[in-house]
């Protein structure tokens, strides 16, 4: 069987890294193809949407597990209706990276914005002045939160300059927690049983209404 990862490019390091852990662990008889998308389409929802119906209907795949966030359109119940896919729980890639608690178990903080290393890494690629992002467009999407709480993962290396750039354009103070991938992994091995139990087989072209 042949299944596809297909979603927001925020979850490549990770999900590189997950599908190895698989194959180095025989954990499943089956191929694994990825399709990322890029980050930046997340600030124009009409984009967005083309994006993924048009990613949709040229993959090659039995099955496909769908990796956006719940909450990343709010319409993806609407056009996805048309395709079968296992989709995860979470309302952001956030939740779906470590779910809805912190690592130590306590609530998130609604007024505290919660980062991966990835995020980090990737952030000027959500915040690009070429789709109508600037400098004063990044401080007012951050101007809600009272701080910043980096979850280290571990799954790639960033330095003081890399959280003090970022401070410069939130202006928002940065805290750093230790964490690890051990949900996402969980949530994978989870997507990926559900698509090996199911005998529908994916539909590349969305049917017609």
């Amino acid at each position: 069987m042949k299944i596809c990862f297909l979603g927001c490019g925020i979850f490549q390091l990770e999900l590189e890294k997950i599908i190895a852990e698989f194959e180095q662990e025989k954990l499943f008889d089956c191929e694994f193809s990825v399709v990322y998308l890029p980050l930046r389409v997340h600030v124009d929802l009409k984009k967005l949407q083309e994006k993924v119906v048009q990613a949709l209907d040229t993959v090659q795949a039995d099955r496909v597990i769908f990796m956006f966030g719940e909450k990343c359109h709010s319409l993806f119940d609407e056009f996805l209706r048309g395709y079968d896919l296992i989709r995860l729980k979470g309302s952001s890639c956030w939740e779906i990276f470590l779910g809805e608690l912190l690592p130590d178990g306590q609530k998130r903080d609604p007024k505290t914005f919660y980062m991966t290393p990835s995020w980090l890494k990737k952030w000027r690629e959500f915040f690009d002045p070429g789709w109508g992002v600037d400098e004063v467009g990044m401080r007012q999407a951050f101007a809600f939160y009272d701080n910043i709480v980096l979850v280290d993962t571990g799954i790639c290396e960033y330095t003081d300059e890399d959280i003090l750039e970022f401070f410069e354009h939130t202006q928002v103070p940065i805290e750093i927690e230790t964490g690890d991938l051990t949900f996402f992994k969980n949530s994978m091995i989870e997507a990926v049983r559900e698509a090996l139990a199911t005998e529908t087989t994916f539909v590349g072209k969305r049917p017609a209404d």
